[in-house]
This record gives structure tokens, C-alpha cells and sequence, in this order.
């Protein structure tokens, strides 16, 4: 519901109504941290699904980013950091990474939407997380390769042209089985935004809870049912 909404409801200003709103973000955000965790490889290993155990049993997460749109910051340094030209638009970009059985992991910080995936998995302190022998599966906008070489971490993204006309046909096999499992990440954030909140442009105003709005969603995620069923 709008603040507007809510004000009526209760019979309260709508300022009062944010207020309240954004004192108790503060208080979710602490008291749900703790569900957002990096699972044990064991865990992963035990629930992992029957789509994973059949052509990519060593994956332990699978990461994306995701932008919501922000409203136009006057400031002419915000409104170039914010913009997004895949958007067409100003946005904040985070990442989200997923067990491969549709459990939020980690949720970076927001960045400004010109930050690229491989930036924002840099500087995000997601390398942290990651143990020798692990798999990450991407899209291929994260060109972290190097990078996970350095700590013993695979990486799965579907295959880049790099100046060649057409992909080999074993390179378009692979990359279409990529793709049916990868999609699980783009399903658990299609779950965060269906949280109006992050289905909605966000004000300047708010920009500075957003950390905090994003946590909460993702915890809240992790109290749904399960993404995958099998």
C-alpha cells in the first residue's frame, strides 16, 4: 500500500505513515539479517535439484544483477552514476546471488545503475563467500573468469561470440543448458519485485534505506515456499 493509503486507513498523515514505515525497516532489517545466509556446501549438495544433479552437480550458486528505477537525481554527477543505458533509465543495480534450490544467499549493497555486473561482483565483497572447487553459474555479462581462477572457483556462462558469426553446435547445446538452469536466479528476482516496493520508482528520498529494503525482501523471500519443488 502507498503511504497515501495507509494515512487514511489509520487515520495519520502520510508523513507519519513513512515515518513509521521507516522506523521499522530498520528494526526488520536487524531482526531478519540472520536469513540470509550462505548455506554449507553440504546443505547445497543435499538439496540440490534433479535439473542441477543431471548437468551441473558442482554448481553452488548462481548470480545476477538486477536494477529498480530511481527517480532523476538533480544532482548532474548522481544522474550519470544512476544511469542505466540498458534501462534507458536512472536505476539502482545490486546483486543477487541463489543456492541452486532458489535460497537467497547474499544481496550486495545498490550501486548506481552504470556500474557494471563485474564491478559490482567485485566490490561487493561476494568473493569472500566462495571456497576452492566451487562453481558459479552466470550470465555471460559477468566476466569474472580470471578472477574465480585466482581462488580455484569455476565459472558457467553460456558462450561469446568474440568475432566469429555463429557458435559451434556444441557450444549452443551447452549454452542452452545454461540457460534452463540459470533462469531459476531471474525467477527468485522476479519474487523480489513482486514487493511493490522494488516494482516502483524509488524516490531520492529513500535511496538511503534502500540497503535495508532489499535485505528485508530477500529475507522475506526466504520465508515463501520453496522456488524449486522438486
Amino acid at each position: 500500500m502507498q503511504f497515501q493509503d495507509l494515512g487514511k486507513r489509520f487515520g495519520i498523515s502520510h508523513q507519519l505513515a513513512s515515518r513509521v514505515f521507516n522506523s521499522w525497516i530498520d528494526i526488520l532489517a536487524f531482526q531478519l539479517k540472520d536469513l540470509i545466509m550462505c548455506l554449507p556446501k553440504e546443505s547445497i549438495q543435499r538439496t540440490l535439484p534433479s535439473s542441477f544433479k543431471e548437468l551441473y552437480p558442482k554448481t553452488t550458486c548462481i548470480i545476477d544483477c538486477t536494477e529498480v528505477y530511481l527517480q532523476r537525481p538533480l544532482s548532474l554527477k548522481a544522474r550519470t552514476a544512476t544511469y542505466s543505458s540498458y534501462k534507458s533509465h536512472n536505476t539502482l543495480k545490486f546483486l543477487v546471488c541463489i543456492a541452486p534450490n532458489g535460497y537467497i544467499m547474499f544481496l550486495s549493497k545498490c550501486y548506481g545503475g552504470r556500474a557494471s555486473d563485474r564491478f559490482i561482483t567485485k566490490k561487493s565483497g561476494f568473493y569472500n563467500y566462495l571456497n576452492p572447487n566451487d562453481e558459479v553459474m552466470a550470465d555471460r555479462g559477468f566476466t569474472i573468469g580470471e578472477e574465480l581462477f585466482s581462488l580455484h572457483v569455476g565459472l558457467n556462462i553460456p558462450a561469446f561470440l568474440r568475432g566469429r558469426k555463429q557458435l559451434s553446435e556444441k557450444e549452443v547445446v551447452e549454452s542452452r543448458r545454461i540457460a534452463s538452469v540459470r533462469i531459476h536466479v531471474e525467477r527468485a528476482i522476479r519474487r523480489m519485485k513482486s514487493y511493490r516496493i522494488l516494482n516502483s520508482i524509488i524516490t531520492i528520498k529513500s535511496v538511503k534505506k534502500m540497503n535495508k529494503v532489499v535485505k528485508v525482501v530477500g529475507a522475506l523471500c526466504n520465508l515463501r515456499p520453496q522456488l524449486i519443488k522438486d
